[in-house]
């Protein structure tokens, strides 16, 4: 609507609206948090409402505004230092607002915007949501963005990231965009509207009401006759009850009269921006038709640009930017458009050529003035293509500015053009594909074998193999990747001579890792990767490559299950520099070897160091990965709480990428959680939803799922099909020739099930074939695992010694959930054996610390047969306190409460020496060792019940 009427004039049928958003600027006031979001089509008045809020904000409360540009949408956090600049009157942010986790390295907004890195954007949004946070301590804000349909990705994502972390400071962020033809937002704006909620509201058409209240004051602004009321309904349908297009034909009407009246004002409805155009444009003296195409390609520039682009003297550029003011086609207040439906009509009116060649020169005005790479780029793109060196040459700086602002979709942007007039170029497709690979991997791969096509040199080869084979890890498509890394490696054995030299080795060491990484991938070709690990020297571990290379190792190492030591020994060589440098696969490689060799203390320990680097560099992929395998972590040791809830957080993080369906660590992590919570129909369903594609071909994932589904599908009574799925993962490990006993136990659980069923005889060729392996790898869980097995397939006093045995082994391992196992198996055998008062010890023990970590279901079944057995104990409710008698229970609150020895056995007239038993016992049951930690107990299980 007309910047030249009354505010009042151009928010006329708005008064909801205006009084919604009001609320923002109120609530941010009282020290709430308020969001607000409009939507609509172009030209329906929402840049109109935002004005009139801005200018209603209650005193006290700053307002910092800033609006997405088309031209401006590929420059990282370019509406981000909008806002802030506007706050800090465009001079440097004041450092006492960069306290309290902005990590940056100059108080420079630029500057510190420009520390994002392609996998560190989280430091960044941090700091900037801290800065905010800092703002809103010297008091209430508003942040206002305008057209957040061309809001850069950057910015984006920073609005995002504070909707999710605002609640509760004094802060009102109202938005605006645009919708498409068919009113619906862009897929990119999708994270702020589920942020927004119910806090959005569409922008709509006036109604005839409306319409005749602005038609008759724009009317009296201009001091026309305001059209009849027979006319209105004319008017109204033909604007659509858009305010812009209302004005526009309220001013091109002029007096109507007669039977063609109605016609006429459709037929204006369909021209008007285009005849105003062509009027106070295209048929204006030349100086300003020029000047008016240059603001349409360059956007607001400086007087001196304007006068190069157009070719029309300094002078006469003011002189032409008057006129177009005053004709309404640009904004009073700044050199641009009033309106980009203005901006498009000047476009499509510019023939072909002549568009393309002030694009060009255009472009080449803004690089001689200085400006960024990015917004000469900008003008760039939306050329045929970049057929002169200079524009690669500026595309190429834009690439590595967005590169280093974190904006990956960008890079590609500016990459595409550039490898399109370049195809030969192997470095630049390479850095396309690398900036694909996160969003849309199967186009990099189609890049990346491209380039490993063209590549003439062996350095290029190895880097464009290199990156093809990480890149097909996100597709599936390893094996073939194998094979294009073993000939390269083939090439480099024939082309390098004996002693290479350091540059030539580290690069044979990229291409090893890459082959350990990938070839360990798929079951079809973990074999003949081993085979050619054993053809490759052990590197010493100074370099990333040969530190990821010897994790690697370490691995295959820990798949034979030859030598638990051994693996450990390496895996720890691996991490004794800082993770950050040694890149994902590396530390959880490491992690997973520390954990198969009982160390599992240590490798959770590795993985909260690989979340934390992670999570500040932005990098899902690698969060989601490494929070999903510390769920794996937990559950071994027992803690379900953990584990559901890292299993959670991955998941939430994954549901957010492309890449989801190929999240199966968490999900099985969260199936076995649930199978133990006593769910098992829950688990099923979890498995169940694994949609990942050729699931049976992975070497690592296959084999803990069909661990999960056989020990579920047991559970819900289907013995026959839990034994066939436990033989199916024999089977496959068998074929992927990983050997190791404990990476995926079945022939454990299949010898109990067999032996439930009365058929122990069908268990021992398993059981033996198990033990023997467990025994070469050498570890406390492995050898627990094979006593069990071996005891519960035989009978009689010999098996119970076995069984007892089981029990002091896993006690000393970390495998707290087969020890609950263990310790009902014995129970068990006792109870046969007629040894009722051992049966009972064992099985409180197994119901005890099965309750202890939330197994719910090994809790109840070891609390029916001690009951069976003649023992007494409350039945499992899933709280932290459930191994504690009556009598425990109530020593431990009055504890938790404060109240000492003699207080509490006053209050509940027991003896001193009942009271020290009762909390003995109850710490021992617990797990703690002093009263605070007894109090954090209570205080969770009353939080439970709340």
């Amino acid at each position: 609507m007309s910047d030249a009427t009354d505010r009042g004039v151009r928010l006329v049928g708005r008064g909801s609206e205006s009084a919604w958003l009001a609320s923002a600027g109120a609530g941010a006031a009282a020290g709430a948090h308020v969001v607000r979001l409009l939507v609509g089509p172009p030209g329906i008045g929402k840049s109109a409402l935002l004005d009139g809020f801005c200018a209603g904000v209650p005193a006290g409360v700053r307002t910092a505004r800033a609006r997405g540009r088309e031209r401006t949408s590929d420059i990282s956090f370019a509406v981000v230092r909008e806002l802030f600049g506007a706050l800090s009157g465009g001079g440097p942010v004041d450092p006492e607002l960069l306290q309290g986790g902005a990590r940056w390295s100059a108080p420079a907004l630029d500057e510190a915007t420009g520390g994002a890195g392609p996998d560190n954007l989280y430091p960044v949004l941090h700091g900037l949501y801290w800065l905010t946070v800092n703002h809103t301590a010297r008091g209430p804000l508003v942040l206002v963005v305008d057209d957040l349909q061309w809001c850069d990705d950057a910015s984006l994502a920073f609005l995002g990231f504070l909707l999710r972390r605002s609640e509760g400071l004094p802060l009102g962020v109202v938005l605006a965009s645009r919708t498409d033809g068919a009113g619906a937002l862009p897929d990119r704006l999708a994270e702020i509207r589920t942020q927004a909620g119910a806090a959005m509201t569409e922008v709509g058409p006036l109604d005839r009401s409306g319409v005749a209240r602005l038609a008759v004051a724009r009317s009296a602004g201009t001091g026309a006759e305001p059209p009849q009321a027979p006319l209105l309904d004319a008017l109204t349908e033909a604007s659509g009850g858009n305010p812009l297009l209302v004005e526009q034909l309220v001013a091109e009407l002029g007096p109507v009269t007669g039977d063609d009246a109605t016609e006429r004002i459709h037929r204006l409805g369909r021209e008007v921006v285009d005849g105003l155009v062509e009027r106070h444009v295209f048929d204006a003296p030349p100086h300003v038709r020029a000047v008016a195409a240059a603001v349409a390609v360059v956007g607001a520039e400086q007087t001196t640009v304007l006068a190069t682009l157009s070719g029309v003297p300094a002078g006469s550029v003011v002189d032409a930017v008057a006129t177009l003011v005053r004709t309404e086609v640009f904004a009073p207040d700044r050199s641009d458009y009033r309106h980009d439906l203005l901006r498009s009509a000047v476009l499509r009116g510019l023939p072909g050529d002549e568009l393309d060649d002030l694009r060009r020169r255009g472009a080449r005005v803004l690089s001689d003035a200085g400006r960024p790479a990015e917004v000469v780029a900008a003008v760039l793109l939306v050329l045929p293509g970049a057929g002169e060196p200079w524009m690669v040459d500026v595309l190429l700086e834009a690439a590595s500015a967005a590169a280093h602002r974190g904006a990956r979709p960008a890079v590609a942007r500016y990459l595409e053009p550039v490898v399109a007039a370049r195809p030969d170029d192997v470095g630049a497709r390479i850095r396309l594909a690398t900036a694909l690979a996160q969003h849309e991997p199967e186009r990099a791969v189609a890049h990346l074998r491209v380039a490993l096509d063209r590549a003439v040199d062996l350095p290029s080869r190895a880097q464009a193999a290199v990156a093809l084979a990480m890149t097909s890890l996100a597709v599936q498509q390893a094996p073939r990747a194998v094979r294009v890394l073993q000939d390269l490696l083939d090439t480099m054995d024939r082309e390098l001579p004996a002693d290479p030299g350091p540059e030539a080795t580290e690069l044979r060491t990229h291409v090893e890792a890459a082959l350990l990484v990938v070839g360990l991938d798929e079951k079809k070709t973990v074999a003949a990767t081993i085979d050619r690990m054993g053809r490759m020297a052990r590197p010493a571990g100074r370099t990333p490559a040969e530190r990821q290379k010897l994790a690697m190792m370490t691995v295959t190492l820990a798949m034979d299950g030859d030598d638990a030591a051994a693996a450990v020994d390496l895996a720890r060589r691996v991490l004794l520099v800082d993770e950050a440098t040694l890149g994902g696969w590396a530390v959880l490689a490491s992690s997973l070897v520390l954990r198969l060799a009982d160390e599992v203390e240590e490798s959770t320990a590795v993985l909260d160091r690989l979340v934390a680097q992670s999570r500040e560099q932005a990098s899902a992929w690698t969060y989601s990965l490494a929070v999903g395998t510390r769920a794996t972590n937990h559950v071994v040791v027992g803690d379900l709480a953990e584990g559901e809830a890292d299993a959670r957080t991955a998941l939430d993080i994954a549901e957010q990428e492309s890449w989801r369906g190929n999240t199966v660590v968490p999900t099985i992590a969260l199936a076995n959680v649930r199978q133990q919570q006593g769910d098992p129909q829950a688990a099923l369903a979890l498995l169940g939803g694994i949609v990942r594609p050729r699931l049976e071909d992975f070497a690592w994932e296959y084999h803990d799922y069909l661990m999960a589904l056989a020990g579920a599908t047991a559970d819900v009574g289907d013995v026959d099909r839990a034994l066939a799925t436990y033989r199916r993962c024999g089977d496959s490990l068998e074929a992927a020739g990983i050997a190791n006993p404990v990476l995926a136990p079945w022939w454990v659980h299949a010898a109990v099930l067999l032996a439930d069923s009365g058929r122990a005889h069908e268990a021992h060729g398993i059981v033996e074939g198990g033990a023997d392996r467990a025994a070469r790898w050498g570890t406390g869980r492995g050898r627990g695992l094979a006593l069990l097995a071996r005891g519960v397939v035989t009978a009689g006093p010999r098996g119970e010694d076995m069984l007892r045995e089981a029990v002091a082994v896993l006690e000393g391992s970390p495998a707290r959930t087969e020890l609950i196992l263990a310790h009902h198996l014995l129970g068990r055998a006792m109870l046969v054996s007629d040894h009722a008062e051992d049966a009972r010890e064992q099985l409180r023990q197994a119901a005890t610390l099965a309750a202890r970590c939330g197994a719910l279901r090994a809790a109840r079944v070891a609390r029916e047969l001690l009951v069976q057995a003649g023992g007494r104990m409350r039945p499992p409710t899933g709280s932290p306190l459930d191994p504690l008698t009556g009598a425990e229970r109530r020593v431990v609150a009055l504890a938790a409460e404060g109240a000492r020895n003699r207080e509490i056995a006053e209050a509940l007239f027991v003896t001193l020496r009942t009271v020290e038993v009762h909390l003995t016992s109850a710490f021992r049951k617990l797990g703690v060792t002093d009263r605070a930690a007894l109090a954090g107990i209570v205080d969770a299980a009353r939080a439970g019940t709340a």
